[in-house]
């Protein structure tokens, strides 16, 4: 490059800076730039001056850009906005004309929330002197959406209320309306006006009135609602009804009745309204509380303030609730009365002998006194015993319409219950398997018509198991594996050995075998033949430190390739399993023959294999057949 064209370069750079700084305001201003059109006003369509609309209804209202000769201008491509004298207008946001799309009209939703006078506006944003407005027209309340209902927050059992129900549309503006309308409440006891006819305009200044009175008292708020009984149109208001004045002392009782005799039965006398709610703010009030002349009822305790006894009453002070409890001995009907204020009618205890007392029964098992009792699997048995006395402690025994029976924690098993004797009845109670977890105590516990029964503290009436998984002998196999080795057909022996574990001693056990590829002989201990028995041997009395050896004799069978084995177990005379089961296990020894050559052994076709068995069986007595031995040949 010479210096000429250098300074024709740096000249250029130079000319292009300004450009370069100043650019982007310039592109800015020339966005502001109002665009040249044709449009000189707007047509609006959809709202005209003194026009009546509703309030909360959206109106459609349709701009158009019209031109000075009064056509439209479909190439108009400006912005423009919408503002109203109303507050709360719900009005479209600014919008810029697309002329391919809307040429020159577009249409909006606006909608008004409050009733008055108001006007409208819609202007060019760059060109504020382009623009249309309505003046004035009328909002007027829309149609009605809800009821809102307004009751005191607060209110008083008995007193009358005054309800106010006001139909609003959907800015919440009172507006008319016709209808009938229907009253609901949570309250449990009120006074509700029946289904009316009502109608409301939105010029008059009061809502509808209706009278309600509420009976039940409840410490949380409860709802009355409001609906159109045609029209879907409801409101609700919520209120707290508290207790009216006191007006009495009601008298009642926490026991079943009939009462059980030589039980604690407990009063209660509770201060309440002219309808049955408890009053808690009332001023200390002296009362009495007497049983009937006469009666053996006596008085225990009480809760009164300032109470004292005398004879068969007890007088104190009463400030909203209190207990008095009694207790008779005898089996009669006792009548208490209260005195020295208003009250109910009196209350009628019916005091009856012989009714099943938990705190008083007695539930135990037998042989065992210790808690938890120790079961012993599948051989173990428990002899639960339930005897009933009332609580006087003298036996009772289950009304005709009561239905005793036990039940037990999985896997323990319970049979029916026996009533040995009036009011004592008995279960056994048996382990036939192991639980999941042998650590965890299992329990026994009656039931009275399926309901468990419980002291007063709350506490089941049951007992305690432990199991107890380990067996009452073990049984182990002596001979070798070695020695367990067998032709087909032969005449084989295996010996086990049986003892005890702890110092029980087990009395006519029975040595069970199930064989397989077996046929069993018989079974002998100390050289004597034990008898058949149950399908197995019995055993001679198993001692602690006296083991007893029992050889089994048993036959092969003369199939080749076949399972020869046997599991061996000892039961009870009753079944019940008292060792482990052992598996025996036979290996059939190949009877193979020298081809000749005095190399090789070959196997024998199966069925000519058995034939042969059965010539080594029945040859042996007289010793015709002997086994060829590997290397012997036949030919000298």
């Amino acid at each position: 490059m010479n210096q000429a064209q250098s300074r024709r370069l740096r000249t250029n750079c130079l000319l292009l800076l300004p450009l370069l700084v100043v650019g982007t305001p310039l592109l800015s201003l020339a966005a502001t730039i109002p665009i040249t059109t044709a449009t000189t006003h707007f047509e609006l369509r959809g709202l005209t001056t003194d026009a009546s609309v509703l309030a909360g209804v959206a109106l459609h209202v349709t701009v158009t850009a019209m031109t000075a000769s009064g056509t439209v201008d479909p190439d108009y491509a400006g912005t423009i906005q919408f503002s109203s004298s109303a507050s709360r207008a719900l009005l479209p946001a600014n919008y810029t004309f697309n002329p391919s799309v809307d040429r020159g009209t577009k249409e909006f939703l606006v909608t008004f929330q409050l009733p008055g006078q108001w006007d409208l506006l819609i202007q060019d944003v760059y060109t504020p002197a382009l623009s249309s407005k309505v003046p004035r027209f009328t909002v007027t309340p829309g149609p009605p959406v809800r009821f809102t209902v307004v009751l005191d927050s607060a209110t008083f059992a008995g007193t009358v209320y005054t309800l106010q129900v006001t139909p609003v549309d959907e800015a919440g503006t009172p507006t008319s309306y016709t209808g009938q309308v229907h009253f609901e409440t949570t309250v449990l006891s009120a006074r509700l006006p029946s289904d009316t006819d009502v109608s409301f305009n939105s010029e008059q200044p009061t809502p509808l009135l209706f009278p309600v009175t509420f009976f039940s008292a409840a410490p949380d708020p409860k709802t009355l609602t409001v609906t159109d009984v045609r029209q879907s149109l409801s409101g609700r208001a919520s209120t707290v009804v508290g207790a009216g004045p006191f007006a009495h002392v009601a008298l009642s009782t926490t026991v079943p009745d009939p009462t059980p005799t030589c039980s604690e039965a407990t009063l209660v006398l509770t201060a309440e309204d002219a309808w049955g709610n408890p009053v808690t703010e009332m001023p200390t009030t002296p009362v009495t509380l007497c049983a009937a002349s006469g009666s053996s009822a006596t008085f225990v305790r009480s809760t009164l303030e300032r109470s004292m006894s005398a004879k068969n009453c007890v007088t104190g002070n009463l400030t909203s609730t209190a207990q008095v409890v009694w207790k008779d001995t005898n089996p009669e009907d006792v009548e208490f009365t209260v005195s020295g204020v208003a009250a109910k009618a009196p209350l009628t205890l019916h005091f009856k002998a012989g009714i099943p007392s938990p705190q008083t029964s007695n539930f135990s098992f037998s042989p065992s006194t210790s808690e938890p009792a120790s079961l012993l699997v599948r051989s173990g048995l428990l002899t639960a015993q339930l005897t009933l006395r009332d609580q006087c402690g003298n036996p009772a025994t289950l009304p005709a319409d009561k239905r005793l029976s036990f039940a037990a924690s999985p896997p323990l098993a319970v049979t029916s219950p026996v009533e040995d004797s009036p009011g004592r009845w008995t279960t056994s109670v048996s382990l036939p398997e192991c639980p999941a977890d042998a650590t965890k105590t299992l329990a026994v516990w009656p039931l009275i018509n399926n309901e468990v029964l419980r002291k007063p503290s709350g506490e089941q009436l049951q007992r305690l198991v432990l199991p107890q998984c380990s067996t009452v002998a073990t049984l182990s196999v002596l001979s070798s594996a070695d020695s367990l080795a067998a032709e087909p057909g032969d005449i084989v022996e295996f010996q086990v050995q049986v003892s005890t574990e702890g110092d029980l001693t087990v009395t006519g056990g029975v040595l069970m075998l199930e064989p397989q590829g077996l046929t069993v002989m018989g079974a002998s201990s100390s050289g004597q033949a034990l008898p058949a028995k149950g399908g197995g041997f019995g055993l001679p009395e198993l001692r602690k430190g006296s083991p007893l050896t029992v050889k089994v004799t048993a036959q092969t069978t003369t199939q080749l390739h076949q399972t020869v084995s046997t599991q061996v177990w000892v039961v009870s005379p009753e079944g019940t399993l008292l060792t482990q089961k052992e598996r025996v296990d036979f290996q059939q020894k190949d009877l193979g023959v020298d081809v000749g050559c005095g190399c090789q052994t070959a196997r024998l076709p199966g069925q000519l294999v058995t034939w042969l068995a059965l010539l080594l069986v029945a040859s042996r007595p007289w010793g015709g057949l002997r086994r060829l031995r590997r290397g012997e040949r036949t030919d000298h």
